[in-house]
């Protein structure tokens, strides 16, 4: 009954067109009013998803050829506030404007009066703190929905009666594989079973968070430059906001915890007030900075990175290339949003790794000719798929591999003479294993301690459920 409702209010959006958030374009004058800059589009990780297909490949099979097998990995749906977030950045924001709001007037400076009522989207952190938003929900069976036209028939017959999606053991992870599956089937009768993988440091490389198992690993990576660059570009906002204000001095965290919750209480609430606050400069810089600190944390600014995805795309590969391992033609996985750069890393995707980490990202100045933007890759539902291509010739049927991020097709560096640039199978697992050679020491690099003899693989997707 939940479902038929949940599917039922879908379905009323799609038909009538309406949108869970509201817009939020910056527009130029008449005389170029071709320029729009949406602002949700710049939120780094917590941007509702959206699609960007800059380079303008076409994401459907190309002619002659067919999707045989395909795998995902997801980023959960939406959440109310990430707890660092809320932590060290939002709450200690929310913390100081409780108290001004008492003998500070926001009026002076129109475009923050709405400070003196606006109350927090966050009403009881110790439920809402990494929790899914509705919309998230939402979003999740949605993208079951499309994802079940896509590959209609990589879905179980009829007469199957088991489908599994494999997620780390977070509640939001969970959540999100369970509405994906929801939506999937679409009210169909399977026994759809979430795999669930522990998020524990015990783990070594068979794991969905290799972020946590693997003990080298350090959160706070990157911090340092971004902080630099939040001192950088803050200082003309505030100078704005500050000469307008009595009794209130703005921060710099201020600045950040305000872009911020233009981000969270959009999906919360559908739309945000801070999103307005900032112009087109301002809204690059938040996006800059994030850029900045997932760049040195988990991709090619951290030589862990490609350490930590290998397990992952090793194991896909094997899925996709050996029809005897498994029984499945679609595997889908939920997980973290830290997964999806260390995949894109051992990919050898988005390399800039011909620059120095200085000029690919200077602290003074945006690098607006920069290749790697977060918020086309992690942001909430977040996805990167491999696709096997059965392509039909004259001659014979052919294999190739293909990978889309968010639904963008991203060529194989050095390997794009199959239809629509994709790559041929012989060739990728080549491409693959010689990336491996080089990524393959999972346990060396974190420095765990070896306990058996599979701690550097990933083996749950062939393990019997």
């Amino acid at each position: 009954m939940l479902f038929n409702k949940i599917y039922f209010f879908l379905l009323i959006i799609t038909i009538n067109g309406i949108h869970l958030y509201k817009e939020e374009i910056i527009r130029a004058h008449h005389t170029y009013d071709k320029y729009q800059f949406n602002i949700l589009h710049h939120l780094s990780g917590i941007a509702p998803y959206f699609e960007s297909n800059t380079d303008e490949l076409n994401p459907d099979p190309p002619e002659g050829c067919k999707v045989d097998k395909t795998a995902y990995l997801i980023r959960h749906g939406s959440v109310y506030v990430d707890d660092y977030d809320y932590d060290y950045i939002i709450n200690p924001f929310l913390k100081r404007l409780n108290k001004a709001v008492k003998y500070v007037d926001f009026s002076k400076l129109p475009k923050l009066s709405f400070l003196n009522k606006w109350t927090s989207p966050i009403t009881n952190p110790k439920q809402q703190i990494e929790r899914l938003t509705k919309s998230g929900i939402f979003e999740a069976l949605e993208l079951g929905m499309k994802l079940s036209y896509r590959y209609e028939k990589l879905l179980p017959k009829a007469n199957q009666t088991s489908f599994n999606i494999w997620t780390s053991s977070s509640k939001r992870t969970k959540q999100s594989a369970l509405a994906i599956i929801q939506g999937l089937f679409s009210g169909r009768k399977l026994n759809g079973k979430v795999i669930d993988i522990p998020e524990d440091k015990k783990r070594g490389a068979n794991t969905l968070t290799p972020t946590k198992s693997c003990q080298k690993y350090n959160a706070s990576k990157g911090s340092q430059e971004a902080n630099i660059w939040l001192q950088h570009y803050s200082k003309s906002i505030l100078k704005k906001f500050n000469s307008k204000i009595f009794n209130w001095n703005f921060i710099p965290n201020d600045i950040l915890a305000m872009q911020q919750l233009c981000g969270y209480e959009t999906v919360i609430r559908g739309y945000s007030p801070f999103c307005s606050l900032f112009t087109t400069e301002e809204w690059m810089s938040f996006e800059y900075y994030f850029d900045i600190k997932y760049y040195h944390e988990i991709f090619y600014g951290n030589y862990l990175s490609p350490y930590l995805g290998m397990p992952w795309v090793k194991a896909t590969t094997d899925l996709l290339s050996n029809d005897i391992l498994n029984n499945q033609n679609m595997y889908l996985t939920v997980t973290h949003r830290e997964m999806l750069p260390v995949i894109l890393a051992a990919l050898g995707l988005y390399n800039e790794s011909e620059y120095s980490n200085e000029k690919v990202f200077p602290l003074d100045e945006i690098n607006h000719e920069r290749i790697w933007r977060a918020s086309k890759v992690i942001p909430f539902l977040g996805r990167v798929a491999l696709e096997r291509l059965n392509c039909s010739s004259s001659h014979s049927n052919e294999l190739f591999i293909r990978i889309l991020v968010n639904s963008s097709v991203k060529p194989i560096p050095g390997c794009t003479q199959g239809p629509g640039e994709s790559c041929h199978l012989n060739q990728f697992i080549n491409y693959i294993n010689k990336r491996y050679h080089s990524y393959k020491d999972f346990t060396e690099v974190c420095q765990i301690k070896k306990t058996n003899h599979s701690i550097d693989h990933l083996t749950f997707y062939n393990k019997k459920h």
